[in-house]
């Protein structure tokens, strides 16, 4: 097999070690270091009151939404593990790359535990939680569309000498940082948070900030990457290869939207499901925005009050910039 050359994210070599400075891509590095700052672990956030709250507070509708949520992200954590692992970290071999998809993986897997730790604590339906994403045909639907762009590059050995393998990673980008995680998990975080909104579920809520906190130093790192993909490998860039990055997203909309109907039938927590999906429309024009491609639908954002987290301009600085959270303290390199 023939392989694109080294020098670049990709490379001849996938097990020879590199150095690592001088740096060819100081962004990754530098995000590198903001993911260690923002470490966490699970049982720092109590649950105590969550479960009063379920007892006491929760209606079965609301029950019903929290066991949805947990049953989307559980499994959709360790999806996105095993992407980084089979599908990414085997082709990219620029070291500073590599070290964040190492990190990555390993808050991908922190988040897993996150949403064991919480099933585990409330008294939810266990079974059915851990059996959603095989059995809620919206949630299988959105594991589906995951699974084949991963399926198309673990099943056999990409070519990277050939247009149609750096499609096929191209693709697999997108679908992970692009729809999953900047996408699919923005959409279920306005769905949790709600809850904070009527002072309900606030451990939960907790652990969604934390994990809110990675997904939008991946959305970032997701972003760069992308970006400098597309510069290094320009036989890529094609008007045909980018009309495909965009039909992917506008159906990744149609299968959240989908996702948001079944799982609101009628208004909950002061969302409905016309309002969450506009939201939806609103990510996506963002993302698209962000790939340097023109917005599909033109929305408004009408969360206003989930501004804070979504709708900044400069995600790499989102959390010095904006927001006051979890941090350990490490010192700043």
């Amino acid at each position: 097999m023939t392989e694109a050359t080294s020098g670049g994210l990709v490379g001849e070599e996938r097990i020879k070690p590199e150095r690592l400075f001088p740096l060819r891509y100081p962004w990754a590095y530098a995000l590198v270091q903001q993911a260690k700052r923002n470490t966490w672990f699970p049982e720092e956030a109590p649950l105590h009151d969550d479960v009063r709250d379920w007892r006491e507070k929760l209606g079965e509708d609301e029950k019903a939404v929290v066991e949805t949520l947990l049953g989307f992200f559980n499994p959709m954590e360790a999806l996105v593990t095993t992407n980084i692992a089979m599908a990414l970290y085997p082709y990219f071999t620029a070291p500073e790359v590599r070290l964040y998809l190492a990190r990555q993986a390993w808050e991908e897997a922190n988040h897993a535990m996150a949403f064991e730790y919480v099933i585990n604590t409330l008294p939810v339906d266990r079974e059915r939680v851990l059996h959603l994403h095989e059995e809620h045909p919206a949630i299988a639907a959105k594991e589906r569309f995951q699974r084949e762009l991963i399926e198309r590059i673990v099943a056999e050995e990409l070519d990277l000498s050939t247009a149609e393998g750096k499609r096929a990673l191209l693709q697999n980008l997108v679908g992970q940082f692009v729809v999953l995680e900047g996408i699919f998990f923005y959409s279920g975080f306005a769905l949790a948070l709600a809850f904070r909104q009527r002072g309900l579920m606030r451990g939960l809520c907790t652990i969604i900030d934390w994990v809110l906190r990675d997904e939008s130093l991946h959305l970032a790192f997701g972003i760069l990457l992308i970006h400098e993909y597309l510069r290094e490998q320009k036989e890529v860039a094609t008007d045909e290869a980018m009309s495909s990055v965009r039909e992917l997203i506008i159906r990744a909309v149609a299968l959240e939207e989908g996702y948001n109907q079944a799982v609101l039938p009628r208004p909950l927590l002061g969302l409905s499901a016309a309002s969450l999906n506009q939201f939806v429309r609103y990510l996506a024009d963002r993302r698209l925005k962000e790939l340097g491609l023109k917005p599909e639908y033109n929305v408004s954002n009408p969360l206003k009050w989930l501004a804070l987290q979504v709708d900044v301009p400069e995600l790499v600085n989102f959390f010095e910039a904006k927001y006051v959270g979890y941090q350990v303290g490490y010192p700043r390199s």
